[in-house]
């Protein structure tokens, strides 16, 4: 067969799978491409192509088998290499991930926008000085290219430079191109002052019926709230948060009614779990809504010698959806609570800590900070039987209007309304009175506003929950512990402080429908 007859007949069959999908055949679809790969085994592009079909259908295990097939036959094509990737940091699997990018970076090295690419996977793996090395190399060449700049600067931030990290920021925001996170970053690294903020600058580019521009409203009140302007700030939150709102979909009643059925399995649930024991490392999951001290706490753990924290670890949660999902596919017409009083969670447990093996790096507690695994408490305990539980909160109103204020990154839909803020931690705060009824002292509950009045009780507190003796290097744990990130994308790079106490009283009479939210469902 020619190239160009090879050529045409994979355009004929893209064009054919393509048109089963738009119809809805999907097995079709997949039927076909694996009947062509079986007569062209060794066809690049058509495992290719076998590879977006099993991704489109959520069958990532099976996109991750022919990519690898694809690599193999054509070893040199980056696109492959990408697309891997991609798959690998889906499925969570770091270990296979960290070393298809020791592969990967190995070709292409004169491609921006390839090395690029995997510099923010070294991100993603919480390995920012391999980003960064990536990155100052593409910047020697491209010393103009604002993206690279910005990425450099977030790199300098992640490992705690943040003076550094301002400087570069602040030089790509005076550019027009500037990207309008770079903005809502310049304005994190530090307290604004009044001889030292941006806030012409914003003003001057902020626009309230542009999307794009979400990131500079929420800088906005990030800076306007640094110097005590409550109008201004309230008054910039609430452009950006209608703006967020326009592009996040969220369905309040579903959600609301999950978090009620949760509530109900969570009163009578049984946490007993027979099987995990003895573990060689014991997880730690400090849980709390968004912005309520758990990043405190972390600090606090992670600067022992014997924890190493893995900031906002997802495993947990896609291990527990996967394992309900095999469970509703091997018993036709069960339903999900069904599949959470049967399944296995020795096994779920034991697919848990095989992933923490992986990162543990010899340590003996890792922590866990992924602030909504408040919602398994109960199923993490029956499937970890010697896991820690720390549930950190904060005062509803502090808490809510800190939420509101922030720009997420990609979660959180309920967060840009007052109302729907109120209405889910309403339902949060039920949902952890009943775990804390079922589990008891096996679940600590520590409390922002003692936190920060208190720093050393805190700490010995946490301590002797879990076991641990302190150790000398625990007193400077601001800067000892490991950069790991927020779910707003950033480090927490600031020290305790007891003004974010009644943080909310100054916006009181702005915040009614949240405080009326909050009251409906006492």
């Amino acid at each position: 067969m020619s190239e160009q007859s090879s050529v045409t007949d994979i355009q004929t069959i893209t064009k054919y799978v393509s048109t089963l999908v738009k119809g809805g055949q999907h097995q079709a679809a997949r039927d076909y491409i694996d009947d062509a790969v079986g007569k062209e085994p060794d066809s690049a592009a058509l495992l290719h192509l076998a590879a977006q079909v099993c991704n489109q259908q959520g069958d990532l295990h099976g996109a991750l088998a022919y990519l690898t097939r694809a690599i193999k036959a054509m070893p040199e094509q980056i696109v492959f290499h990408i697309d891997r990737l991609y798959v690998l940091d889906r499925l969570n699997e770091r270990k296979q991930l960290a070393t298809a990018l020791e592969a990967a970076i190995k070709l292409a090295q004169d491609n921006r926008k390839y090395q690029q690419q995997l510099a923010r996977f070294y991100t993603q793996l919480d390995q920012p000085a391999k980003a960064l090395a990536i990155i100052e190399s593409l910047r020697k060449q491209h010393p103009d290219d604002i993206v690279l700049a910005f990425d450099e600067g977030l790199s300098r931030w992640f490992l705690g430079d943040t003076k550094a990290a301002e400087k570069i920021i602040k030089k790509v925001c005076d550019n027009e191109q500037a990207p309008s996170m770079a903005h809502y970053v310049l304005a994190l690294l530090r307290k604004q002052t009044k001889a030292r903020n941006h806030i012409e600058a914003l003003k001057a580019r902020a626009r309230a019926d542009q999307v794009a521009d979400t990131p500079l409203w929420f800088a906005l009140a990030k800076e306007y709230d640094d110097l005590g302007e409550h109008e201004l700030a309230f008054d910039a939150a609430t452009k950006g948060n209608a703006l967020q709102k326009k592009i996040t979909p969220y369905n309040e009643a579903a959600e609301l009614d999950a978090l009620s059925q949760l509530t109900q399995v969570a009163k009578t649930w049984s946490a007993q779990g027979r099987g995990n024991k003895k573990t060689a490392v014991t997880p730690v999951f400090v849980v709390s809504m968004p912005n309520s001290g758990a990043t405190l706490v972390e600090r606090y753990l992670a600067a022992h010698p014997k924890v190493k924290s893995l900031g906002e670890f997802a495993d947990f949660p896609l291990l527990l959806n996967q394992a309900i999902a095999s469970y509703l596919t091997e018993h036709s017409g069960a339903t999900r609570d069904q599949a959470l009083q049967n399944l296995n969670y020795t096994d779920l447990g034991k697919a848990y800590l095989a992933k923490l093996a992986e990162v543990a790096d010899g340590h003996e507690f890792v922590v866990d900070k992924l602030p909504f695994n408040f919602l398994y408490c109960g199923l993490i305990k029956k499937a970890l039987p010697t896991a820690k539980i720390i549930h950190v909160q904060r005062d509803a109103l502090d808490t809510c209007w800190s939420i509101y204020r922030t720009l997420f990154s990609d979660r959180y839909a309920y967060a840009y309304d007052q109302a729907e803020l109120g209405h889910y931690y309403a339902r949060y705060q039920a949902l952890m009175n009943a775990w804390q009824s079922t589990l008891g002292d096996e679940m600590l509950c520590v409390d922002y506003e003692a936190m920060v009045s208190d720093s050393a009780a805190t700490q010995q507190q946490l301590l002797d929950f879990c076991g641990l003796t302190a150790a000398p290097a625990q007193d400077g744990y601001v800067s000892l512990a490991t950069s790991v990130t927020t779910a707003r994308g950033e480090p927490m790079c600031q020290k305790v402080y007891t003004k974010a106490k009644g943080r909310a009283s100054a916006y009181s009479k702005h915040l009614e429908p949240l405080a009326d939210a909050l009251a409906a469902f006492k």
